[in-house]
């Protein structure tokens, strides 16, 4: 029996070249989905590797299809558009339940979940928890908790949103008045 050799992987050139192959449009998108403040073009351009020139028309252009909002222009700031990004999570969502009656199978887990981690705290929802007012012992462990909560409450948010478009959608339609 003769003992074979793995193959050569070189997957950090791979990841090199992958890295290298992006375009400009690319970076800069990459860096856009990460603005969660004001940015300045000048702060987007070095993170993207690329000059501001090169940067701005890219920058206009996700404002145009609502990933980025443009709060300032002189200077030009940029923010993320929380709410395209809310859409493209529940749009998601939709696809991957498919019907009403899976998604609300998920609100129940979720559900469930979220009473478990509220028990945790003396408050009605995670924005109304103040940490150092706990009474636990560690802080890291109910800091933990709390980005669960918070996580969990969004999730339903969006599961309860992907449920009425999942319902919409296959609510017959409504019968014409014309002939």
């Amino acid at each position: 029996m003769s003992e074979e050799t793995p193959p050569e992987l070189d997957l950090t050139g791979e990841w090199d070249a992958a890295r290298e192959a992006r375009t400009v449009k690319d970076r800069v998108y990459e860096v856009a989905t990460t603005l969660t403040s004001p940015t300045a073009v000048t702060e987007i351009a070095e993170r993207a590797d690329c000059t501001k020139e090169g940067a701005r028309p890219h920058l206009e252009w996700f404002v145009e299809l609502g990933v980025l909002e443009k709060v300032a222009d002189n200077p030009a700031l940029f923010v993320r558009n929380e709410a395209y990004f809310a859409f493209r999570r529940v749009t998601e969502l939709t696809r991957e339940f498919e019907t009403a009656d899976a998604v609300a199978d998920a609100i129940e887990e979720y559900r469930e979940r979220e009473r478990t981690l509220a028990a945790s705290f003396e408050a009605a929802s995670p924005a109304a928890v103040v940490l150092s007012d706990t009474d636990h012992d560690d802080l890291d462990a109910a800091y933990d908790t709390l980005s669960e909560w918070r996580a969990v409450t969004r999730r339903l948010r969006e599961l309860h949103e992907a449920k009425l478009r999942l319902e919409s959608d296959s609510e017959p339609a409504p019968a014409s008045s014309f002939p």
